[in-house]
């Protein structure tokens, strides 16, 4: 078999893989839609929501950017001879994750699952690097290779994860910088400087240069670092940390004007198809408007909102990591025939293109209904459901694609036909051993789960039981409530409005926890003081009162400061004490 073939299978089996990671990913975050729509009493939200941002991360982001890296840069040997074994590794420790987190949420197995994927992922990066050797130095090259120094940066904070904890705890400012820090570098430094840098890359090959200075390059880079300045605003803020995230965001807007100027120019003299070039206009818009979003954190007003109303934080993320990742990389798939450009791909890829701009129109939406204070959209979630739906079925059509026979005239690779009978025994080999995979890990993870919680409701009372001894009232100007004798149905409407309207992004009526706990049973486990003092007073609250700090820990999610008044507290209260006694016939247990 000829070292072509043999090549090309790998890349096939390598983007099935990715693609397949991608399709796991979306049915999770499918799933964590679901629970705003429907009540789901199994699965536990954080765990769902640790599974689906590991595999959208790791296993569709990495494998994707890496095996495109792999493709456009290393052309020395044999793929299989050098990245065979790692890319096993790589695969058994994603469905580890894949298993135990959805189980355990982070726990000793998806923890040491974890762990074993960034070891080898320096294992193929440590592979990889030796291909730039004896290449003459393109800007494409400089940021691909400023790529992955980003993203051996970004484990810097996973590794400092484990000492910050057991010195500081999980309450520590330096705790919450730490995962902050691994973000910000994969989004701003892996995934942008990566695809950017293929981009530009895939141009030079084609002989049509895309050149910016070192002046430019140092611009990009040094907005890269500054702009961590936000995630220190948002641990600890003051006015410096404000000015220097003011400065990096206009930086960044500069040299992302620079760059993608020059790429756009640059698309039309490419062989490109016209859905190609699409899906890479695509991506660069996303990254446009990633630039402009960021660019009004220059106010400070701003600044604050962007990180405290959930629905810009998840807008952010999926522009840069579902449009201009994911889309560009397509694109560049495309092109070069690692992805095929059949009806049933693009149909597959149109899809997952509706899916994206639609939930990104309604993230953003909202989010601004939100700021404003003009309440709630009544259809928003189910909207949301739908839209995320595309998702999955279109990943899955564009995975169908790729057992498609594909041979591109415009491509480098030509893939092995599937009636091939010694290619096919070949193909035949390797999903027996990821069957055998899967089986061993099942059998293995089958335990994980029974030293964890699996429903919020019925582990609060142990925990708050263990908690230091504190106010029962709380902390806030709230010292006395009077409930009268029973429920006053307008001021329970008034407070519903409100919860409907600023609350149930982050809490459900029911006992299950989403981004928050849910809100059954709260008021058999609270003072009505001490609730209204978590409403009006959050950040007082979160910085002093125990109770407070051990759900802040738990949630590993900040409550905003919504600057709700007395009064209405008092009707969002009201609304909690009906709630309660529908939901768990009981209401006001705490108080008596």
């Amino acid at each position: 078999m000829g070292s072509l073939p043999l090549n090309a299978l790998f890349i096939r089996i390598w983007t099935r893989w990715a693609l397949g990671f991608f399709l796991v990913a979306s049915l999770l975050g499918l799933t964590m839609r679901a629970f705003y729509v429907v009540e789901i009493p199994v699965l536990e939200y954080r765990h769902i929501l640790h599974a689906h941002s590991h595999l959208a991360l790791l296993g569709w982001g990495f494998m994707m950017l890496m095996g495109a890296m792999i493709v456009a840069v290393d052309d020395r040997s044999d793929y299989v001879k050098r990245y065979g074994w790692w890319s096993v590794a790589l695969v058994i420790s994603l469905i580890g994750m894949l298993l135990s987190f959805p189980v355990q949420g982070y726990g000793s197995v998806s923890i040491s699952f974890s762990t074993l994927f960034v070891l080898i992922s320096y294992g193929i990066i440590f592979q990889f690097w030796r291909s730039f050797r004896n290449k003459i130095n393109s800007p494409g090259l400089r940021l691909i290779r400023w790529s992955v120094i980003g993203y051996l940066i970004s484990t810097l904070g996973l590794w400092a994860l484990g000492p910050v904890t057991a010195t500081l705890g999980r309450m520590h400012e330096l705790y919450f910088m730490t995962i902050q820090w691994f973000l910000h570098f994969q989004l701003n430094a892996w995934f942008v400087l990566g695809v950017l840098g293929l981009i530009v890359f895939f141009a030079e090959k084609r002989g049509i240069k895309i050149l910016f200075s070192g002046n430019q390059e140092m611009v990009l880079l040094g907005s890269i670092l500054l702009t961590y300045a936000l995630v220190v605003t948002w641990a600890e803020p003051s006015p410096m940390s404000f000015w220097i995230n003011s400065v990096a965001v206009v930086l960044q807007a500069v040299a992302y004007f620079m760059v993608l100027r020059k790429i756009w120019k640059a698309l039309p003299h490419l062989e490109l198809t016209r859905f190609v070039r699409g899906m890479i206009y695509l991506a660069m818009v996303s990254l446009i408007a990633k630039a402009i979003l960021q660019l009004l954190l220059v106010v400070p007003a701003v600044a604050v909102i962007s990180y405290t109303i959930r629905m810009f934080v998840i807008g952010f993320l999926h522009l840069v990591l579902l449009g201009a990742m994911t889309f560009g990389l397509a694109g560049l798939a495309m092109a070069e025939g690692r992805l095929p450009l059949s009806p049933l791909s693009k149909i597959g890829w149109v899809l997952v293109a509706l899916g994206f701009v639609g939930t990104e129109l309604l993230l953003f939406g909202q989010g601004t209904m939100v700021w404003l204070a003009l309440g709630y959209w009544s259809w928003y979630h189910t909207a949301l459901f739908i839209l995320a739906a595309l998702f999955p079925l279109g990943l899955l059509i564009a995975l169908l694609s790729l057992f498609e026979t594909v041979s591109s005239p415009n491509s480098f690779i030509e893939f092995p036909s599937i009636t091939n009978q010694t290619k096919s025994q070949t193909m035949k080999k390797a999903m027996i051993w990821s069957m055998g995979i899967v089986a061993m890990l099942l059998t293995s993870c089958g335990g994980g789960s029974e030293s964890q919680s699996s429903s919020t409701g019925t582990s609060a009372p142990a925990e708050e039981a263990a908690a230091p001894a504190a106010d029962p009232k709380g902390i806030g100007e709230v010292k006395n409530v009077d409930l009268g004798t029973g429920i006053d149905p307008a001021l329970a409407d008034k407070g519903k409005a409100i919860v409907d309207m600023k609350c149930t992004a982050c809490h459900q009526l029911n006992d299950k926890r989403l981004v928050g706990p849910g809100f059954q049973g709260v008021t058999n486990r609270r003072r009505p003081e001490w609730i209204m003092n978590m409403i009006t007073n959050v950040d007082v609250m979160l910085d002093q009162d125990p109770q407070a700090q051990k759900l802040l820990e738990e949630c590993l999610t900040r409550m905003p400061n919504q600057n709700i008044t007395a009064d209405d507290a008092r009707g969002i209260l009201e609304y909690m004490r009906k709630n309660d006694e529908e939901k768990a016939g009981q209401r006001d247990a705490a108080a008596k």
